[in-house]
């Protein structure tokens, strides 16, 4: 074999790791790309590409790292929006307490008022 021609090994490597950065997986999978996602779209062991490619594994490690980079970009800063829902919450609390202040009043007075009626009814009586 020159060194022109690739092993069917190494051709099945890069082949499936092309495919998962294409989403075009043939076997199930997340989406991310690792060394252990392309060993088993391309069916062979992690050991394989480890020991026998480590230019592949190379490879894979560096799109891995520019996935995950890329990836932390997109999210978008959750800190402020997680901030103003935590104020509104917490002023929907606020206003929460006071109305069950507010019904436990009510519910108390009524409460009166029922014992008031009930000792008329049996004065009535």
């Amino acid at each position: 074999m020159t060194s022109e021609q690739k092993s069917p090994t190494k051709r099945r490597l890069e082949l499936a790791l092309r495919r998962l950065q294409h989403g075009k997986m043939r076997s199930n999978h997340d989406g991310r790309i690792s060394i252990a996602a392309v060993a088993r779209e391309a069916g062979v062991s992690n050991a394989t590409i480890h020991n026998r490619y480590p230019e592949i594994a190379e490879r894979i490690r560096a799109l891995h790292a520019r996935t995950a980079r890329d990836v932390t970009r997109a999210i978008p800063d959750t800190s402020d929006i997680l901030h103003k829902k935590l104020q509104e919450a917490r002023k929907e609390i606020d206003q929460l307490k006071k109305d069950l202040v507010k019904s436990q009043s009510i519910n108390l007075r009524l409460l009166r008022e029922n014992e008031m009626l009930r000792a008329r009814l049996q004065k009535a009586t």
